[in-house]
């Protein structure tokens, strides 16, 4: 019990240092910087785009298939982070989220695009696996090539099956949660 203690307090203290060199990378080396007015930019015109192709007739529906993708993006971008698979060099904030312009914007309302517009399996599959090839490898190479996303111990194909799940998953999750409520 009092090692655990002792391990806790260490763990905090270690957790509070790293976050201080972090605030501190960020105030004096990335904000205003134009890679942070890049991502600044994504994030804002992504959200835009998203608002005003929105089919807002299935509101309910799309924003909960969002923000499962989002919840499933970052998570599986803190866990990447961690286990030090790649890294984010910059971003619009200098705490969680890792890349918080791709992940809570670009990429969920990429995902949300195509599963309002391909409603039947086999086209929302096909322009899942388009998305999935055009992120991981255009963006992605893009993204190493402008220093906003280092890649550690992780290849850009390994996210290619990665990309196409998450939208599958997500999209059983949405279709059942709907079919429930309709029928509740």
């Amino acid at each position: 019990m009092l090692f655990a203690a002792l391990f806790a307090r260490s763990a905090v203290k270690v957790q509070e240092q790293l976050s201080a060199v972090r605030i501190d990378q960020w105030l004096h080396g990335i904000v205003f910087q134009w890679r942070w007015w890049f991502l600044l930019f994504i994030f804002f015109i992504s959200a835009f785009i998203w608002w005003r192709t929105l089919d807002k007739s299935r509101l309910r529906e799309i924003v909960l298939y969002v923000s499962l993708i989002i919840i499933l993006t970052l998570v599986l971008d803190e866990i990447g982070e961690e286990m030090t698979l790649w890294d984010y060099p910059y971003d619009l904030i200098p705490l969680f989220p890792p890349l918080s312009a791709i992940d809570l914007a670009c990429l969920p309302f990429i995902y949300s695009l195509i599963f309002q517009r391909f409603r039947t399996w086999k086209s929302f599959v096909i322009a899942t696996i388009i998305m999935s090839g055009i992120f991981c490898f255009i963006l992605e190479p893009l993204f190493i090539r402008i220093g906003i996303y280092q890649m550690l111990v992780w290849e850009s194909y390994y996210g290619f099956p990665i990309y196409i799940m998450m939208a599958v998953i997500c999209k059983i999750l949405v279709k059942r949660i709907c079919r429930k409520s309709v029928t509740s």
